[in-house]
């Protein structure tokens, strides 16, 4: 029985792992794109992006809560409301900012 649990959860922990790595290139994808459309200066697709980015967020936030700690996934989603209101100001700069920061926060879930 011991041995049983001990590969169930070496299964767990390792899909777990594969999971968390696609999920990271996802998140990547999306803010390269965002980037792209402000580099573009096209804030009706920067905020529509950014809306997506946000729902991802919230549909995979039980991954990152099991990866990272309480600091680094709430740090993303304070970000997340930050980059709303900036493309609502049309601010570029915040905007790169606001997704370094996303970025940095992701890192830091992600290596371990």
């Amino acid at each position: 029985m011991g041995k049983y649990v001990r590969t169930s959860i070496l299964i767990v922990m390792i899909s777990l792992l594969l999971v968390g790595c696609q999920g990271e290139k996802e998140f990547y994808k999306k803010i390269d794109d965002i980037n792209q459309s402000v580099e573009q200066a096209d804030w009706e697709q920067s905020k529509r992006k950014i809306k997506a980015l946000k729902e991802m967020y919230k549909e995979g936030k039980w991954k990152l809560q099991l990866l990272g700690d309480e600091a680094e996934y709430e740090g993303i989603n304070v970000e997340m409301e930050k980059l709303k209101e900036a493309a609502d100001a049309k601010d570029k700069t915040q905007i790169k900012v606001g997704l370094g920061t996303i970025r940095g926060h992701l890192h830091d879930i992600y290596s371990f």
